[in-house]
């Protein structure tokens, strides 16, 4: 089950305290990409833009990435 949206671990994936370890390229692209843009700008309305941008990429491919998701998110 993916957490809701306001779970402090779309923050800690964004900010890179949680770090996101995978083979798979769509995944590695969305870290790298927030790591550019919280590096470009780590203001709180961004952290929060990029959290919701990297929920709903876990949502919209949940079942594609179930179990890289598992251990992203244990």
């Amino acid at each position: 089950m993916i957490p809701a949206v306001d779970h402090p671990i779309w923050t800690q994936i964004v900010t890179g305290k949680k770090p996101v370890q995978t083979g798979k390229l769509a995944i590695n692209l969305l870290a790298q990409g927030n790591k550019i843009n919280y590096e470009k700008d780590s203001s709180p309305a961004n952290v929060k833009l990029l959290a919701k941008r990297t929920h709903d990429f876990f949502i919209q491919y949940e079942k594609v990435f179930a179990t890289e998701f598992a251990k992203i998110l244990s």
